[in-house]
């Protein structure tokens, strides 16, 4: 059995040599995946998912972990299908991730450690950004994250050909490439209202945007990394702005705003209130300054609406909304991100000992 696929316009896919890795077939070769999964305990599947690369040409199967983490698996079945960009962790190893549209606070029953995942294992990660990732290689961090799936083991030889492809395109070519999840079987998709129906007043515009932007590049992010921000930056130079702002941007969306929404059940309305005025200003102020104008607005849209209602759920789903938007500023930051700075300091390994040297994985 193997999985056919034309040639796609990306050079680490076209430039793959015929006697390895032919371009019209790839044979199985995931022996060594099977046997890990054999070897750990086996997880108890679900419904089938497809997980698509447009500009890749490849496609494959993935089983979501219902019996496990159920209520995560549901709140993920109810976003889709969805399609966002697909990026590649710069620190934790041989791993896809994307940032989703879902912005999951569901309870988890099973976690797994990176550096325990097999290849073919599906994460989700509430804590750093509401990513799903998919494991195809080694993982170097020892963080555990919630279990979402497994990728079928027939597909699995394809996994480190749409990682490295990913990976070079991160790093260094910067195109877009777009992964696309959705219901395996279209007549299984959820037919609900889901958790974003009948929104109104800024909550209605915040999750507009984000679905706006979701595969468009915000005008705000564009201008930043072009340097076209003011005198933003010391002597002349754009790079320290742009940098300071993709960092603090991760730090408000993933780390400040999303621990906030789980604070909602637990804190009264007045500490909740003043816990967002705490922490919130010195993020977005600093964020407008640096040219992210309508991330600035939407803020202080936030915070007057937070302190106009007291209802629990009205306040979720305004910070919801607004973290929606938040995470595909951090999707489009971190893919245009200049990481290809980092072959000035590479490792003696991969060819990579000659630092200034951009050498494609293959």
């Amino acid at each position: 059995m193997g999985i056919f696929f034309r040639s796609a316009p990306i050079k680490a896919i076209s430039s793959l040599r015929p006697a390895e890795q032919p371009l019209w077939y790839i044979p199985i070769r995931g022996a060594v995946s099977l046997a890990r999964i054999f070897l750990r305990s086996a997880l108890k599947m679900g419904r089938l998912i497809d997980i698509a690369w447009p500009e890749l040409q490849i496609t494959v199967v993935a089983e979501l972990a219902d019996d496990d983490n159920p209520e995560l698996c549901e709140e993920f079945w109810q976003d889709l299908p969805f399609k966002v960009m697909q990026a590649h962790p710069v620190v934790s190893g041989e791993s896809l991730y994307a940032w989703t549209p879902t912005i999951s606070t569901a309870p988890v029953r099973l976690r797994r450690r990176i550096v325990d995942c097999a290849v073919g294992d599906l994460r989700y990660s509430q804590a750093t950004g509401n990513k799903f990732s998919i494991q195809y290689g080694k993982g170097l961090e020892p963080l555990a994250q919630p279990v979402l799936g497994q990728v079928r083991p027939e597909y699995h030889h394809l996994l480190p050909i749409v990682g490295k492809a990913i990976w070079n395109n991160l790093f260094f070519a910067k195109e877009r490439i777009f992964v696309e999840v959705r219901p395996h079987d279209p007549a299984e998709a959820f037919n609900g209202q889901g958790r974003f129906g009948n929104l109104k007043g800024v909550a209605a515009e915040f999750y507009a945007e984000a679905k706006r932007i979701q595969t468009v590049e915000p005008e705000d992010l564009r201008k930043i990394r072009t340097g076209q921000i003011g005198d933003t930056g010391t002597y002349g130079q754009f790079f320290t702005a742009w940098d300071f702002a993709n960092g603090m941007l991760r730090d408000y969306i993933m780390y400040t705003a999303y621990p906030l929404l789980k604070l909602i059940d637990t804190l009264s309305h007045d500490d909740f209130v003043a816990a967002v005025e705490a922490f919130d200003p010195a993020y977005s102020e600093y964020l407008g300054y640096s040219g992210l104008n309508t991330l600035l607005d939407f803020s202080n849209k936030l915070r007057m609406a937070m302190k106009q209602t007291d209802d629990k759920e009205e306040l979720k789903t305004l910070l919801r909304t607004f973290i929606m938007y938040g995470n595909r500023l951090c999707a489009w930051s971190y893919h245009y991100f200049p990481w290809y700075l980092g072959m000035f300091y590479g490792r003696a390994v991969n060819g990579q000992e000659f630092h200034g040297r951009f050498n494609p994985v293959q």
